[in-house]
């Protein structure tokens, strides 16, 4: 196997190239931007003063051990040039040619400082290439000191463990840099090697190190060594280009440098800090520089290497300078390229150039925070979070060097820490997010804030990047956010994420006084309680909704989804989703399964659609992409024993223009359980599909519907199998989960929960069958996972121009024990419609409630339950001997029933009352002032105060 292009050549023609180029940049002040000697002094200090620290500073010499021990002539050895293509995955949905088990995406194992070269099977133990890779890498360097297929001994390209020439095995596994060919089938062992090895572990690996352990200790050897690495990287560094040399999925081309571009900007950053971090010793490194100058006269480098000046020049032209003239190759996911930006005009000129790096990170922070306080991106614990996460960061290293920095950028941008508070607002019960876009995966939780990457090891980096350089502490980030908005959510969220305790907060070598912050801390737990007090909110500009009710370990949340498509979004609008009794009870499928072939593979792309959602697909048609809009929102004030909360949202963007609305309500029956209307009308076309799908276990039909199901021969999905249909099933038809707790996440007394779906759809055929998932991330390769899932479908039989559909369904989570829901059926409103609903519960308790649902304005009766009212949505809750005991209008001002009757100024967004035996009333939601007249059997309510 050969390359598919001299890369050898066009590097030899670049390192000529760069010989006439023009003189290197100024040199910039010599002094640390990001570790100034005040900050030096003070975390060597705080390396000495506890076990955390001191943990800290031999961590950071222990992981720098392995380059210490090195020779300049070695450290500079493991730099490589950019004549080997470079791979991201070994092969991306592949499997071991030795084992034959799966092996997909990132599950190679990789130990560079161990088994340079090699890779690791996962399940065998396996180590390819069979061949000595690095001995046929040595063979082939050129005048340059870099890797020229041409030059190397192909003779050494055999497996060592059958070298003779009659042995079968004696060309398996070997890779020449191009990767083991076996049928259609290659495996490129060196060129993700070269990635996730030699690159990131043991040449960018080792760079961030030793400057950790310089800033550490003050151990000049570690900068000289980092120096090495560092000058030599300089050399090839932009002679890299993944987007010509590199290849991910087995196919794709996109940008960066040795990574691929979102990598590749974190690498840049990172080399620039840790430059940053050292460059005070070697502008005094007249030993670094007198190796690096033979190294130059020997090999040709393009900058002369004469003095530790030159060597700064390299460095400084190379690596930084390189970055800021080619930002394709460190485009990322926003902020990322902007924020390496400024770390490097940090680096080159801070702090001259404040004024400017801060004019630079005006756009970026406004942009980050534009969307309810977050980009717009989707993808809510994942990419919505990536910017609040890096972005803090980042803000972390100028406020540690600046006190005045934080204040500042809150001052100047007050949505700062809105975008914080946002990924509190919709974490639900501490345990889960809504799974909404590219982002974590089927019913998994989520115990961690995602708003921040809170990590008590500071030799993590950005996205989990190992021996960064002394991250910031997001704990002090937070603090220092409670600080400035007094906001005790912060420091509730820094406190249970330190499994709600004080101790070694905030984790941070760079703080000042960690006893004070400690104390003030405790006092604010103390007076405001560990558990987040969090309220139902509506994301109106992200288009998301979550309903929540419950304390402690009964908290429950029904959320909405209301756009579909967008950065990083499905296929998903009007998406429902519920956690209840501890789990995610109709989970989004999460991250798609990119192992499968890549991101438009068949599995990726049904993750994506909206067949696999909660949601109406019409006609079959995949949804636009779009957003809706909130048309009512009645929460706030009427949760608890007799609570309803409802939201309904109208995206006719997403189906043509046409009707496309659901209604969702959370009534709560106790403290600790609740259920939850969902009603879906749509508009237009011929055939409307609902689906419903809940956890992993398995789902039981009632008699009536287990009696009228057979095989359905007129759905075919390739990603849902085994359907059986009810035609014309009679409304009021249920399906019930018995829950399988799979990730063991409940508590033992938590056992036993189920899930009941119940249908009152008119005129529909009712479908169970299941659908495919992956149980776990988009890292795992199964074996394939199905779940019960239920479809709903109304066709256009008649060919009616003006079809539509009232889709109407009860879901009550439930268990251990019996449902609190005895009966439920649905009954009719005048005028007769389909569009408007109403359902009467029956609760186990003796307790009931009416609940009616309008699709217009007007006047409407159920002559049964001699109720009438004007409301787009009301209920009835009434106690066991049939008396009032609460009422909700939204969007209405009149109600009448047993014996009471309720008229208001104008019709209220939400009006909740409730009231007792002696004919007294209490507004619990809404403004009383707006209640003209309010009578109990003929007499005036009296009306208490709350």
């Amino acid at each position: 196997m050969k390359l598919t292009r001299p890369l050898a050549a066009v590097f030899s023609l670049l390192i000529t190239a760069s010989l006439h180029a023009a003189a290197p940049a100024p040199a910039t002040q010599r002094a640390s931007a990001f570790y100034p000697p005040q900050l030096l002094q003070r975390i060597r200090a705080n390396a000495d003063k506890d076990d955390w620290g001191r943990d800290i500073r031999k961590r950071a010499i222990d992981a720098a051990e392995p380059w210490r021990k090195m020779s300049d002539e070695q450290l500079w050895q493991l730099v490589f040039g950019a004549t080997i293509p470079r791979s991201w995955h070994v092969f991306s949905n592949g499997h071991c040619p030795s084992c034959q088990k799966p092996v997909p995406m990132y599950d190679w194992k990789i130990a560079a400082l161990k088994d340079p070269w090699k890779v690791r099977c996962p399940h065998c133990q396996e180590l390819f290439p069979k061949n000595d890779f690095e001995k046929f890498y040595t063979s082939g360097l050129d005048e340059h000191g870099v890797f020229d297929p041409k030059k190397a001994d192909r003779a050494l390209l055999v497996n060592v463990d059958h070298p003779d020439a009659a042995d079968p095995k004696r060309t398996f596994g070997v890779d020449d840099g191009e990767g083991f060919v076996e049928g259609d089938k290659r495996w490129r062992f060196i060129q993700t090697y070269l990635v996730y090895g030699q690159w990131k572990q043991r040449v960018e690996g080792g760079v961030k190190a030793l400057a950790t352990a310089y800033v550490l200790t003050g151990d000049k050897e570690y900068a000289h060594r980092a120096g090495v690495l560092l000058d030599r990287i300089a050399d090839v560094y932009p002679t890299f280009d993944f987007k010509t040399q590199g290849i991910l999925y087995e196919n794709v081309r996109a940008d960066g440098y040795v990574s691929v571009w979102h990598d590749a900007t974190i690498e840049t950053r990172e080399l620039a800090l840790s430059y940053d971090a050292v460059k005070d010793a070697l502008a005094q490194d007249d030993a670094l520089a007198t190796f690096l100058a033979g190294k130059a006269k020997q090999y040709q480098p393009p900058l002369p290497k004469n003095s530790p000046a030159d060597v700064i020049a390299n460095i400084e032209q190379r690596i930084l300078r390189d970055a800021l003239a080619n930002p394709q190759k460190i485009y990322s996911n926003f902020p990322q390229q902007q924020l390496t930006t400024a770390v490097i005009h940090t680096a080159l000129g801070w702090p001259e150039n404040r004024a400017a790096v801060l004019k630079m990170l005006e756009p970026v922070i406004e942009q980050s925070t534009a969307v309810d306080g977050t980009t717009g991106e989707k993808g809510l614990a994942g990419y919505s979070a990536y910017a609040a996460q890096r972005l803090g960061e980042f803000l972390g290293y100028y406020a540690r060097m600046d006190d005045k920095f934080l204040a500042e950028m809150i001052q100047r941008h007050p949505r700062l820490p809105q975008m914080y508070r946002f990924f509190i607002d919709t974490w639900i019960a501490e345990r889960y997010y809504p799974t909404s876009g590219d982002t974590h995966w089927f019913a998994g939780l989520h115990l961690d804030y995602a708003g921040l990457s809170l990590s008590k090891d500071h030799m993590i980096g950005s996205a989990g990047h190992s021996n960064a350089l002394l991250t910031p502490s997001m704990y002090t980030f937070l603090w220092q956010l409670y600080q400035t908005t007094r906001d005790p959510a912060f420091a509730q969220v820094l406190y249970q994420q330190n499994d709600r305790k004080i101790d070694g907060l905030p984790f941070d070598l760079f703080q000042s006084d960690p006893a004070a912050m400690q104390r003030e801390l405790k006092s604010v737990i103390d007076e405001n309680g560990a558990e987040l007090k969090l309220q139902s909110v509506n994301k109106q500009q992200w288009h998301l909704a979550v309903l929540r009710s419950g304390k402690g370990d009964d908290r429950r949340a029904v959320w909405l989804d209301y756009d579909s498509g967008g950065q990083h979004g499905h296929m998903d609008g009007m998406n429902l989703g519920l956690v209840a009794r501890g789990l995610d009870l109709m989970p989004d499928f999460g991250y798609p399964p990119v192992q499968f072939g890549g991101w438009d593979s068949p599995r990726a792309n049904w993750y994506k659609s909206a067949w696999s959602h909660n949601t109406v697909v019409v006609d079959g048609a995949e949804q636009a992409g779009g957003a809706g809009t909130t048309t009512m929102w009645a929460a706030g004030g009427a949760s608890g024993a007799n609570g309803v909360q409802a939201i309904t949202a109208s995206a006719p963007a997403l189906n043509v223009g046409r009707k496309f609305e659901r209604t969702v309500a959370l009534i709560d029956v106790s403290e600790k359980d609740a259920y939850v209307l969902d009603i879906f009308r749509v508009a237009g076309g011929k055939n409307h599909r609902k689906f419903f799908l809940s956890h992993f276990g398995s789902a039981t039909p009632d008699e009536k519907l287990a009696a009228a199901l057979q095989p359905a021969t007129d759905f075919v999905h390739p990603q849902m199998r085994n359907f059986r249909k009810a035609p014309g099933a009679t409304p009021g038809w249920s399906v019930e989960w018995k829950i399988d707790d799979r990730y063991k996440l409940l508590k033992p007394d938590q056992a036993g929960v189920r899930l009941r779906y119940t249908d009152f759809t008119s005129g529909a055929d009712a479908y169970l069958g299941e659908a495919w998932i992956v149980a776990g991330t988009y890292n795992d390769a199964g074996p394939d996972t199905w779940v019960p899932r239920v479809m709903t479908q109304r066709q256009n039989a008649s060919g009616a121009a003006d079809f539509s559909s009232t889709f109407v369904s009860l879901i009550e989570p439930f268990g251990p024990g019996e449902s609190a829901i005895r009966t439920s059926r649905r009954l009719a409103l005048e005028p007769a419609s389909d569009a408007n609903v109403a359902l009467a519960v029956e609760l186990r308790d003796g307790r009931s409630d009416l609940l009616i649902s309008t699709d217009a304005a007007g006047t409407v009766t159920q002559p049964e339950q001699k109720l009438t009212t004007d409301a787009r949505f009301a209920v009835l809750r009434r106690d066991a001997n049939g008396k009032p005991l609460a009422i909700t209008l939204c969007q209405g001002k009149t109600f009448t029933a047993d014996g009471i009757s309720l008229e208001l100024t104008q019709p209220a967004d939400f009006f909740h009352l409730r009231l007792d035996a002696a004919g007294s009333a209490t507004v619990v939601a809404g403004d009383a002032k707006l209640i003209r007249t309010l009578t109990v059997n003929g007499q005036a309510a009296k009306l208490q105060t709350p």
